[in-house]
């Protein structure tokens, strides 16, 4: 799998790598450090900073405070931040497929040519079934990462990786889906949840619904359905048996009942604190405003 987005500024060898994710309330920050080879949670919050771009003091203080100055960085992006584009390979030699992804995407993307970064990750030899390889294709406004490195600099932490959700969620779901049956990966947010398609550790389909979940309940069950239909008719993987809910939801939600209702799959949601290892307890809340940053730190390469 590629490093999403290339902005690895040095080869740092530190083992603590921090986690970083904007909201327009604030930011979520988790850092995980490697301990007997396994990543562990050192430190998790939530910072309640308006307008957290415009105010990098405030965060610089606090990464100062709890002693994350001048570590390793991940920043997951948000929706709107990025395109994620699923195309067909480029038959060139792996060192050149960049620049002709570049040319492959030009039409699909709203950046030009000379404005966008990109990066890419492919799918398992088995997820196209006779057909031409296909890749997941990350864009950024190259401008917008440059802007968003600087201010991460400005909170004396050091960037190494851009991520972006659907990829975070990998460090998590990739333990989670050891069977060759079907796990499906369902994360919510209010303005565009994500649809993980697993069969082993391996991703083979990622959706994104760009509409409120809460507002939208048939639709979401809707779109899972199909994704199901999909990833067995088109993909050729066995049916998928779970369904697993992130963040962790609090209660018979609405939305879990209709998908309990709904699907012949067994619907789960996950408490982080069930297994991942943390020094921070992992409250409900935390868990949900906290989740990407909480991934993205468990990246499993980072410091290496």
């Amino acid at each position: 799998m590629a490093d999403l987005l290339p902005f690895r500024k040095k080869n740092n060898k530190s083992k603590e790598l921090v986690a970083i994710h904007i909201a327009p309330e604030g930011v979520a920050i988790a850092s995980a450090s490697v301990v007997a080879g396994l990543r562990k949670l050192s430190y998790v919050a939530f910072l309640d900073v308006s307008e957290p771009l415009n105010n990098a003091s405030l965060v610089a203080s606090e990464v100062s405070e709890v002693g994350l100055s001048d570590s390793c960085c991940s920043l997951v992006l948000s929706t709107g931040e990025y395109q994620l584009l699923l195309v067909e390979a480029p038959e060139v030699p792996k060192d050149e497929l960049k620049e002709a992804l570049i040319w492959r995407v030009k039409d699909l993307i709203q950046y030009s040519t000379d404005d966008v970064i990109i990066d890419f990750f492919e799918l398992p030899d088995d997820a196209f079934r006779g057909r031409r390889k296909m890749l997941y294709v990350v864009a950024a406004d190259r401008k917008l990462i440059e802007k968003r490195i600087s201010w991460l600099e400005s909170i004396k932490l050091t960037p190494v990786y851009i991520d972006v959700p659907e990829i975070a969620l990998l460090n998590i779901a990739e333990n989670l889906s050891e069977s060759e049956a079907g796990t499906v990966i369902l994360y919510l947010d209010e303005k565009q949840s994500i649809v993980n398609m697993m069969s082993g550790s391996w991703l083979y389909l990622s959706r994104a619904l760009s509409y409120s979940h809460s507002a939208q309940l048939d639709n979401t069950v809707l779109d899972l359905q199909r994704s199901m239909d999909y990833f067995e008719s088109q993909i050729g993987k066995s049916a998928c048996t779970r369904i697993i809910v992130l963040p962790l939801q609090i209660g018979e939600t609405p939305l879990m009942m209709e998908l309990r209702r709904n699907l012949d799959a067994d619907v789960q949601s996950l408490d982080l604190g069930d297994v991942i290892e943390s020094d921070v307890p992992l409250a409900i809340d935390l868990q949900q405003r906290c989740f990407l940053a909480i991934a993205a730190a468990l990246r499993n390469e980072a410091g290496a």
